[in-house]
């Protein structure tokens, strides 16, 4: 027997790689596990993230926005292209940004890690950005984006990317608590 043939060879002499397969397939339990992308992030995109949030929130005309918000988010409910469900409120998609932020830091140890991107992340992602956009142009609006914004932008790019990938090669199946907005049930 040759070489390749030795080491390609099965100990039961069965060549067919299906009959190699255990006949099971794992089985993750729903109220512990759901899927989630993973992405590249760099440590100061995350701070700049951080940075563009508190732009957002202590701009003295932060407060004259949330209308300004709430009429983006009905828009963007109406707009057939984004099929999942978005919060309500200025002040709750805020609050899911700071979830990200928190989640993220403390996924990335060092200087570049890997994030767990949830599903839906881009259309809150787009929404504010699109929203901190208009903020921005408008004459009337003293918001305007920090220096760090580009690196915002680098960090959300490679997340639609991760999530426009055709053969989901990125998506992962991970454990509740490791998911931004995902809450395992309390015997997790």
């Amino acid at each position: 027997m040759g070489l390749f043939e030795t080491l390609f060879s099965s100990s039961t002499g069965d060549t067919d790689p299906q009959a190699q397969q255990p006949s099971q397939h794992e089985i993750f339990p729903e109220d512990k596990y759901n899927v989630a992308y993973a992405v590249a992030a760099r440590r100061e995109e995350i701070r700049a993230l951080e940075h563009l949030l508190e732009a957002d929130q202590t701009s003295p005309t932060a407060l004259e926005a949330e209308p300004f918000l709430q009429d983006i988010i009905e828009d963007m409910e109406r707009d057939r292209e984004y099929s999942l469900r978005l919060r309500t409120s200025g002040e709750e998609l805020v609050d899911d940004i700071r979830e990200l932020i928190e989640h993220w830091d403390n996924q990335v140890d060092e200087q570049i890690g890997t994030i767990w991107w949830p599903i839906g992340a881009d259309t809150r992602f787009r929404l504010y950005l699109h929203y901190l956009e208009l903020r921005a142009d408008a004459e009337d609006d003293q918001f305007s984006f920090p220096e760090s914004a580009g690196q915002v932008h680098t960090l959300v790019q490679r997340g639609l990317s991760a999530i426009e990938d055709d053969d989901d090669s990125k998506l992962a199946v991970v454990h509740k608590r490791d998911i931004p907005w995902e809450e395992p049930t309390e015997d997790s």
